[in-house]
């Protein structure tokens, strides 16, 4: 009898153990999405800062070289890593002009508040202070 009921107590506590282990990677998507081999320079004006998890957002109303024009969704990574990376929480503000780089999505399409989206890759900020990546090259983090 104790021999089952160590197997059983065994048993569940590896249940446990791989159920905690599955449960991060199962609330994260992947950037498939984005285009890694395509970086667009949008230049524009910041229209709103989403500093949350899983991922930072932002979105900027501007002009993009070889992508379309207008209202833009930025997708960057968990506000940790961004921090790691040199950022703060107010490096964007609302009304701020920058300069992005982004990977756009694969399907070109038009997100439900009429946005085009993008992964984040780099930006020039207003004060000419650069983060990640500004040369046109390189790809959004999936961290």
């Amino acid at each position: 009898m104790k021999s089952t009921s160590r197997y059983n107590r065994a048993l569940g506590v590896c249940a446990l153990a791989s159920a905690l282990l599955a449960f991060p990677a199962a609330g994260h998507h992947s950037t498939a999405a984005f285009d890694s081999s395509a970086v667009l320079k949008i230049e524009g004006e910041i229209t709103q800062v989403r500093w949350i998890n899983p991922h930072a957002s932002f979105k900027l109303e501007g002009t993009a070289d070889n992508g379309p024009d207008g209202l833009w969704t930025i997708e960057m990574t968990a506000p940790n890593v961004l921090i790691n990376e040199g950022w703060k929480r107010n490096s964007l503000q609302i009304g701020d002009k920058v300069t992005v780089y982004a990977n756009p999505l694969r399907n070109a399409i038009t997100l439900n508040d009429g946005s085009q989206g993008g992964l984040y890759v780099g930006v020039i900020l207003s004060d000419g202070t650069t983060l990640g990546r500004t040369d046109g090259q390189g790809q959004g983090s999936d961290r």
